[in-house]
């Protein structure tokens, strides 16, 4: 069983947490959030614990977010925001994800998520940083804080009013945490169907067998496999086995998995 500790930042009604047109930060966090669970319940043994208000009409208290996440002894921990500049309109974007300075976990953890997150956007990756956020720093499991864009980016601003950007990326997060925990889908639940890994690097070798030093053929950056087994744990990385019977890594530094 995975515990998924995952809140959308803020509340509906926090101050200065706007677009320049008065439009609400947890308005575009609680869409992202509410796809991600809502595909989570696609996955076997994926227990979610949800540290917001889903109203969003309370601003739960970030200790009360981290007591919370710690009670459950939750395997993981997502805070979902969007960013924000000036508070003006501007053209700077890009999509960031935090953990905790000197947490090799939480560092693991962003390496698994970021990627998937800066597809689905499709903004400038601001990469991996570091900060200490009370979400990071108080929770007992690896944390990670997720900036998807800038609410005062006139370029950001455009994925963000897109809900099917949104509910993509809602996505995009659930499979990136399924595939960190190795979780099987559903037969007929809910976020399931066929799994596909796309190549997201220049080049990328293939394997005959689950086996690192197996190799077989080079595949290259924007080809699509169908996925036959899911990610499975080799010799301290992970594998998918593709139709052709071949297999492949499942970091997503280098393939994008998804479903449809």
């Amino acid at each position: 069983m995975a515990i998924i500790a995952i809140g959308a930042g803020h509340g509906l009604n926090t101050p200065g947490k706007r677009t320049p047109a008065g439009e609400r930060e947890w308005s575009f966090n609680n869409k992202v959030v509410s796809a991600t669970i809502n595909y989570l319940g696609g996955y076997e043994n994926a227990n979610v614990v949800r540290l917001d208000d889903p109203t969003g009409n309370t601003d739960i208290p970030l200790t009360t977010r981290t007591n919370a996440a710690n009670n459950a002894n939750a395997d993981i921990l997502v805070s979902y925001h969007h960013n924000a500049n000036t508070g003006q309109w501007g053209t700077w974007t890009g999509t960031e994800t935090y953990h905790y300075p000197g947490s090799s976990s939480g560092n693991t953890l962003a390496r698994a998520i970021h990627p998937s997150i800066v597809t689905a956007m499709g903004l400038r990756d601001r990469g991996i940083k570091t900060a200490n956020f009370h979400m990071l720093r108080e929770s007992q499991m690896p944390a990670i804080l997720i900036e998807g864009g800038f609410m005062d980016s006139t370029i950001d601003i455009v994925k963000m009013r897109n809900d099917a950007v949104m509910e993509n990326t809602g996505k995009a997060l659930a499979d990136s945490i399924a595939s960190y925990f190795g979780l099987q889908r559903k037969d007929g639940g809910g976020g399931t169907g066929q799994g596909y890994v796309e190549i997201v690097t220049d080049s990328l070798w293939t394997y005959n067998t689950a086996d690192w030093n197996d190799r077989a053929v080079v595949v290259n950056r924007g080809e699509v496999f169908t996925v036959i087994r899911d990610r499975f744990p080799v010799d301290g990385g992970y594998m998918y086995q593709i139709k052709s019977g071949l297999y492949i890594t499942a970091n997503p530094n280098y393939v994008r998995y998804y479903t449809k």
